[in-house]
């Protein structure tokens, strides 16, 4: 009987260690090339291997996604030239997900879309017409009610600001602010949960054609760090808790002086120990990789290869072991070996192919 329980609890733990081995993101892509919507892969730390585990979710452009921890449900940015809400629930039978809801003609261009801490209210981005729609979301269903909309005005210096172009969205820690970043205008705006109006205040404005594009909250401090597309730069703020406003202390290059020109920055990620900050610089395909000091300033460590084409979106692995790239125009997921203690990079051998993949999250 000893024997048995020995070995059942050598079993247990074998399977524990399986089951830690494999990681499993979600890729969202443009239905272009062969895509049809959202991919489920699977990382085997053992195997040192990728697997595409296939189509989960058929959608129109799932560009952005949002992906609840809990229940495993997603809310997706979708549509062509106007932008959509897709609410979909995962289903442990099928293992794949079934659309509750499909909202259209919202605006053009929905390129991000982000929930609050609670699940009740998301709100997407629109890159083409510089717009921003919320939504309250009934946790119970995953249906959509409006909430709030806004539409940005203004432009800046770059030929690319002509007009407002809102990339991102993203409610803070708390879940009061939502902060919303305009490329087109160099602003970052602010909306209170308190103001029922769905006002919009002027959270940080930027260096004239900075093009902010994301940010990124650091886990522990009220520091945010704000993604610069076309300065390739990324600018640290305090965070005042009281108003939302963001105070900006640093702004670093992200790119070494022998860079090339023709680069546009497109995704921020912090580590789980808010002790480094990735930033994805497409053109030169590059991840920059800094180091977070103890009041809050960025200071460059490393460039290393995305080992593919074109990064649109980077995510950094559950067990803080990875980081892997969505390369849009190469057409693949490709992973890079994180060390913990130093935050540096090297070179794996796993590669996925997937079509224009444009988001990938842990799920």
């Amino acid at each position: 009987m000893k024997l048995k329980a020995i070995l059942c609890g050598l079993s247990m733990l074998a399977a524990q260690a399986t089951f830690a081995a494999q990681q499993e993101f979600l890729i969202g892509t443009y239905t272009q090339d062969g895509s049809e919507g959202v991919y489920r892969i699977v990382l085997d730390d053992t195997k040192q291997e990728l697997k595409n585990i296939g189509l989960v979710a058929s959608a129109v452009n799932p560009s952005y996604l949002s992906i609840d921890s809990q229940t495993k449900n997603i809310l997706a940015a979708t549509g062509k030239q106007q932008g959509g809400i897709a609410s979909f629930k995962w289903n442990n039978n099928t293992a794949k997900f079934d659309l509750v809801q499909q909202v259209e003609g919202l605006g053009r261009g929905a390129c991000h879309i982000a929930t609050n801490p609670d699940g009740s209210k998301v709100a997407i981005a629109d890159y083409g017409s510089g717009e921003v729609f919320m939504y309250s979301v009934d946790t119970q269903s995953l249906t959509l009610s409006k909430a709030g909309y806004f539409k940005n005005e203004g432009k800046g210096d770059n030929s690319r600001q002509e007009a407002p172009h809102m990339h991102y969205v993203e409610w803070d820690k708390t879940g009061r602010f939502l902060y919303a970043v305009d490329l087109g205008t160099d602003e970052i705006k602010l909306f209170d949960s308190q103001d029922s109006e769905f006002t919009a205040q002027v959270a940080a404005k930027l260096q004239a054609g900075d093009g902010p594009r994301h940010i990124a909250q650091h886990p522990q401090k009220a520091w945010v760090f704000g993604l610069n597309e076309l300065s390739n730069t990324i600018t640290v703020f305090d965070q005042d808790l009281d108003s939302g406003k963001l105070n900006a202390k640093q702004r670093v290059e992200l790119l070494r002086d022998t860079d090339p020109d023709g680069n546009t920055a497109s995704a921020i990620k912090v580590s789980a120990d808010g002790r480094y900050v990735y930033a994805a610089v497409r053109g030169v395909n590059k991840i920059s990789v800094l180091s977070v000091g103890k009041n809050g300033k960025l200071k460059l460590l490393q460039q290393h290869s995305t080992i593919g084409n074109w990064p649109r979106d980077i995510t950094i692995s559950a067990d803080q072991n990875y980081l892997l790239i969505a390369n849009q125009k190469s057409g693949d997921i490709s992973v890079l070996a994180r060390n913990n203690e130093t935050g540096l990079l090297s070179a794996t051998s796993m590669q996925l192919p997937i079509s224009t993949p444009s988001y990938i999250g842990n799920f």
